[in-house]
This record gives C-alpha cells, sequence and structure tokens, in this order.
C-alpha cells in the first residue's frame, strides 16, 4: 500500500466511524429537561447544587438536556454517565464547587491498567456530550492527586487506585463517544483525559483559561477524530500519549487510526508544543507492551512551536536507576499544513539558549523512537539560525539536560527512522531543496559520565521534493 492510499484509508475509515456514532446517537429516545428533577437540587453557600439531580437524570434517561440559565449549574462529586446518553448542555455552565477535588463526569465501568492490562468485556458504549461549558474553579494547574481524582482523598493516598487520573472528564474502556461544540474552562487537570477507548468524535471544542493539556489521549486509543479545537492551555493543546510515566495515567498500549486536524493554539499558552509520546511499557509481573503510535494524520496547526516524538521518562538522579522505558515505535504518521516560528526552544534550559554543540540541539520536530515512516507535507518553518545555530526543521536521537544532580531526560536510548519524506517544506520562505542543513542526527558518547548516557539517533532514507 503507497503512502497516498494509506491516508485515503485513514480518512475514509474515519468518517464511516463518524457516521456510525451519529447513527448510534439518533436512536436514542426519551429526552428529558434537567429542570424536571429540580426537587434533587439544593442550596449551597456558591449557589445550586445539582449533583443529585442531574445523576437521577441519567439515571432514568438517554437524553438529557441542561437548558441555558443565568447561574452555573454547581457540581459536587463525580457525575457516572452509564451507556446509551446523550447530554444536551447548549449554553448551560456546568461548573465544580471550588472545594471538589474529584473529577465532574466519567463513563460507568472505568478500570485500571497500570499494573495490568484489562479486558474490554464489560466497556460502556455511547456516550455523547454536546455544547455546553464544563468549568472548574481553579487559577493554577495543581497535579495528581489535588484535582480532578478519579475519587476521594483517603489515608494511604499514594497506594490508591486510579492514581493517574487528574482530569474534568474521564473516558475510559468505552466505545462510540462523542463530544461536540463543548467549552471547558479552568481546570486544573486535563479537560478530558481518556484511554481504552475506541471510536471517538471531539468536535468543535474549546478550552478556556485551563492549565494542563486540554485532550489527552492515553494508551489503547483507537479510531479517533479531534476536529476543530481551539484555546488556551498550560501544556499540550492535544497529547498522543500512547506510553507515559506509571503515575501519570491508567492505560498503556498502542495509539491508531487517529486524525488531529485544524487545531489552533491560543499564543496566551505559555508551552506551545504538542506530544506525541510512544514507548515500551513494563507492567508489573514483567510483560512489556510496545505502546506504538501510527496510521495518524495531524494536519492544519496553528501556534505550535514543537512537535515532540519521543519517549521521556522521569528526571533521575545521575548515578541511579531511572524508571523503566525503552524506545516505542512510530510508522504512518502524517504532518500536513503547519506553520511553525521557531524563535526560541520549547524548553528555555541554559543547553538550548547557548547552542551547547553536544546538548543544545532543538528542533520543530524532535525525534526519538523507532520509526517507519513519516511524511512531512506544506511544511512553512521560520528559524533563527544567527541566533541558535543548533536548531532544525527535524532531529533525531537522543536528550540530554542535567539540572543540578539530576537529569531530565533520557541520554541512553537510542532511535532509529528508516524514511523521513519532506514534501514542499519551506524555511524562511525558501522551498527546501537539501535536508543536510534541515535535519540533524544526534549522538552521545557518555555525556553524563556515568556509564548509561550512550546512544545516537539514525535515519536511513530521507525523501526530499
Amino acid at each position: 500500500m503507497n503512502n497516498i492510499t494509506k491516508k485515503q484509508q485513514i480518512s475514509q475509515s474515519l468518517a464511516k466511524m463518524q457516521s456510525n456514532n451519529e447513527k448510534l446517537i439518533s436512536e436514542l429516545k426519551g429526552k428529558r429537561s434537567l429542570l424536571d428533577y429540580s426537587h434533587l437540587a439544593y442550596k449551597c453557600e456558591h449557589g445550586t447544587v445539582w449533583t443529585n439531580a442531574l445523576q437521577e437524570a441519567l439515571n432514568e434517561n438517554e437524553i438529557v438536556e441542561i437548558p441555558t440559565a443565568k447561574e452555573p449549574y454547581y457540581i459536587d462529586n463525580t457525575i457516572i454517565i452509564p451507556s446509551n446518553r446523550r447530554i444536551i448542555a447548549w449554553r448551560a455552565v456546568i461548573k465544580l464547587v471550588p472545594e471538589c477535588d474529584v473529577l465532574m463526569l466519567r463513563n460507568e465501568h472505568c478500570k485500571d491498567g497500570t499494573y495490568a492490562p484489562f479486558t474490554d468485556e464489560d466497556c460502556d458504549s455511547n456516550i455523547s456530550i454536546h455544547g455546553g461549558c464544563f468549568a472548574e474553579s481553579r487559577t493554577s494547574r495543581m497535579g495528581y492527586g489535588k484535582s480532578g481524582r478519579f475519587s476521594p482523598k483517603e489515608e494511604n493516598d499514594e497506594q490508591r487506585a486510579f492514581y493517574g487520573i487528574s482530569t474534568c472528564m474521564l473516558f475510559n474502556n468505552m466505545d462510540n463517544l462523542t463530544l461536540t461544540d463543548v467549552t471547558f474552562s479552568n481546570a486544573a487537570g486535563f479537560a478530558v483525559q481518556l484511554g481504552n477507548v475506541k471510536n471517538a468524535v471531539f468536535e468543535n471544542i474549546w478550552f478556556k483559561d485551563c492549565y494542563a493539556d486540554g485532550l489527552h489521549l492515553g494508551g489503547n486509543c483507537e479510531n479517533v477524530i479531534a476536529r476543530h479545537i481551539y484555546g488556551e492551555v498550560g501544556d499540550d493543546l492535544v497529547a498522543l500519549n500512547a506510553y507515559d510515566w506509571q503515575n501519570s495515567t491508567v492505560t498503556f498500549g498502542p495509539i491508531k487510526n487517529v486524525i488531529c486536524e485544524n487545531l489552533n493554539l491560543s499564543p496566551m499558552s505559555p508551552y506551545k508544543a504538542i506530544r506525541i509520546e510512544p514507548g515500551i511499557y513494563t507492567y508489573a509481573d514483567g510483560s512489556k507492551v510496545d505502546c506504538a503510535i501510527y496510521d495518524t494524520i495531524i494536519k492544519n496547526v496553528q501556534g505550535i512551536k514543537t512537535f515532540k516524538i519521543y519517549l521521556q521518562t522521569p528526571s533521575y538522579v545521575i548515578g541511579t536507576e531511572p524508571e523503566k522505558g525503552e524506545t516505542g515505535s512510530v510508522d504512518n504518521v502524517f504532518f500536513e499544513d503547519i506553520a511553525i516560528d521557531l524563535h526560541s526552544p520549547i524548553d528555555g534550559f541554559k543547553d538550548y539558549l547557548t547552542a551547547d554543540p553536544v546538548r543544545g540541539t532543538f528542533a520543530a520536530f524532535e525525534l526519538g523512537a523507532n520509526i517507519g515512516y513519516i511524511c512531512f507535507e506544506n511544511i512553512n518553518v521560520k528559524m533563527y539560525r544567527h541566533k541558535f545555530p543548533n536548531s532544525y526543521l527535524a532531529c533525531i536521537g537522543p536528550k540530554s539536560i542535567v539540572f543540578g544532580k539530576e537529569e531530565i531526560f533520557d541520554p541512553y536510548v537510542s532511535s532509529r527512522a528508516n524514511v523521513l519524506e519532506f514534501k514542499n517544506v519551506t524555511v524562511n520562505g525558501e522551498k527546501a531543496l537539501c535536508a543536510k542543513d534541515l535535519v540533524r542526527e544526534i549522538s552521545f558518547d557518555n555525556v553524563n559520565d556515568d556509564g548509561r548516557s550512550t546512544a545516537s539517533g539514525k535515519i536511513d532514507k530521507i525523501l526530499l521534493s
């Protein structure tokens, strides 16, 4: 199969998936207004709390309408959405009370795959949300265990299940998910976190003053459309984290058959990157899974400075063992119609700012995976080589930044690309005719003098047209 056919196959299969999701939604019956359950609402210091009312409405009806109101509908605990449910929120604001530290909405049969993979025999299906602003009451990022928790804080909390959850909405172990015309506001964790999800559509999604990732895909996500995604976030607008740290997710595995299209990050967002993270994860029993990313189109992206396509484990003290992690796989990934202003490194470490000859390389596309094929088409990059001579369109290989006694990245991780293809790439307004000055292979030779900081990145073939 040639690469044009592969792109068509991805697009056609996802269009079919979206049509099937719409068909399932159209078959739902029995709409009721949340106001019909107002007798279950009660007053608090912030306003009226609708948690019990919304939960009962969803338990009893396939379609629940939340009318527009002058005041927010306050929620003080997690709402659990059964299968075959649709929330129509129009322009209503649904808001967590300030003291609530658990997530707002999730599907019913979530599972924790941190220590072992799980089966999907009881997965949920056909959940959709249309319209509405889903808000927290936060003003900054808070982190795991502090906001968007799966369950309330308990004694021995570090050992709790679902440790790697910090989100406003969680979708896990389900099929046929659709979110359209939804706004998220003031989320301290991810706005949406999902894993082990098939057939998902996110369309016309806005983020306002959100402080972590907007849309965060974890492992085992298949057939996903993320289209017309906008707004201000504190981290990745969209993240494809097939692999992640053990304390930062509950699902590990491949991400495949994805379109991310028409993504527009606000200039006010502090971190202008998109993470695409493959890796090999080791479970508690020693078994491994290749958290690969393949058959993915990322198209028409604005406001992003760097695409991070590499394994990254937690920082570690040099001379100690880092968290287990191995180079993951990427294949048939297509980047199209993207403009990047690489006016500075995405991470403002001294080695990047001073163009350190060993550690100071950065790029618009930073690669650190075993790659079958990646295509870059209609890419327009502005670089500032007079200021940052070690900046590139793309680089491949290990990364290393030493901060105090700690290594931030993984200088021991080698990677290799079979084919990188560049089509109609322009740099500083001129079409790229030679890849030599645009792409760099990085090699380290025991850069930390610790016996575990030697690695390299290699490219077998570059195609340029």
